[in-house]
């Protein structure tokens, strides 16, 4: 069986981390090529974990949307002759539904990435184009991102099948972890530690965790979080930086970011839109409870026995769940972690989501 995975790039992101993780898992049974549609950042970037016997294409495309760039990615396909071509995100997906219509022997299948509000433009086309292309299995992390797209969107053939990574092997030595904390603060009473992980960006919602951190200061003076991640944009960086929070930190963009869970109490999440974020499953495969707001598929992937999630996303009510975790007692923190690798080995290993896809793939 010939299985494709077609993306923009495989540059530092969850999806792209996803890509390589499940196509070197299915690699192992399966021939597999991986096809990268634009420029690849030298430096940042996840091409070195993919798996020697994987091909990976980079076609360098330059537009957004080009009948010659159909074309060619039209004859590479039909050079490799693939039974399975799975794509992600949402570009390659509009070059991947016109083959769709043209190609009927091969099995389409799409995997959303993020929350249904990020991709009803997309999805919106899909559902009314349905009669040009019925080939395609659209693909959702939750079932709660499921039930809206299925509610908007009754023409498409959906399912769910939840992200899953291999357990996170750590990439720096634990001395190297415990300074990247103490560089940020030096505290005279060891507090919580918490991380958050990823770009600043509206998405993300880091002005909410800024504003969280700024009142629990007042009675949680040992109490610090660290934001590891791109300012990419530059004036929300401003805001957080005006706010000031004493015990929030924006340390920048890190490598293996994840490798600094090892000294957190809990992986923070503030976002407002999200699918099943990467991190949040490498946190759950090292034991690292997740406090979150109920932000698109993390309702779903987070219960109260490994993890806290706010009824809204007003600081208030996010204050409130963070406080919760602070008033719990060492044994009832314990028992979060345990939960936490226990639902990551029964729910979000890579072979398990690579099985599903084997399903809707036709290869059981």
């Amino acid at each position: 069986m010939s299985i494709v995975h077609i993306i923009s790039t495989l540059n530092i992101g969850g999806a792209e981390n996803f890509v390589v993780q499940l196509a070197n898992e299915q690699a192992k049974h399966q021939s597999v090529t991986i096809i990268l549609l634009r420029d690849t950042n030298i430096e940042r970037n996840y091409i070195k974990n993919v798996k020697s016997s994987i091909d990976v294409f980079q076609l360098d495309w330059k537009k957004k949307y080009s009948l010659i760039q159909l074309f060619q990615l039209m004859i590479l396909l039909k050079k490799i002759m693939p039974q399975i071509v799975h794509v992600h995100l949402h570009n390659p997906f509009y070059y991947v539904f016109a083959l769709s219509i043209f190609n009927k022997k091969i099995r389409y299948v799409h995997t959303i990435h993020s929350s249904f509000k990020n991709w009803k433009k997309v999805l919106g086309l899909a559902n009314k184009l349905r009669f040009l292309s019925h080939k395609i299995l659209h693909v959702c992390l939750s079932n709660s991102i499921a039930e809206k797209i299925g509610s908007a969107y009754p023409n498409l053939y959906i399912t769910v099948i939840p992200n899953g990574i291999e357990s996170y092997q750590l990439s720096r030595s634990k001395d190297e972890i415990k300074q990247f904390w103490k560089s940020f603060k030096s505290q005279s009473k060891e507090g919580f530690k918490f991380l958050a992980i990823g770009n600043i960006s509206n998405n993300k919602n880091y002005k909410l965790l800024a504003l969280t951190f700024e009142t629990l200061a007042e009675k949680h003076q040992n109490t610090m979080c660290i934001q590891v991640g791109n300012p990419t944009d530059k004036k929300l960086t401003s805001e957080l930086k005006k706010i000031d929070a004493p015990n929030l930190f924006l340390a920048g963009a890190k490598e293996n970011a994840a490798d600094f869970l090892l000294e957190a109490d809990a992986l923070i999440i503030s976002s407002v839109e999200e699918g099943m974020p990467i991190v949040a499953l490498e946190a759950l495969s090292m034991g690292i409870p997740i406090i979150t707001t109920p932000a698109g598929g993390m309702v779903d992937l987070v219960c109260e026995n490994y993890g806290l999630i706010s009824e809204s996303f007003e600081v208030q009510e996010f204050k409130k769940v963070i406080l919760k975790f602070l008033e719990m007692n060492a044994t009832k923190r314990k028992s979060l972690s345990k939960n936490a690798k226990e639902a990551f080995e029964n729910n979000y290993e890579v072979t398990i989501t690579e099985n599903r896809y084997n399903t809707y793939y036709g290869l059981e």
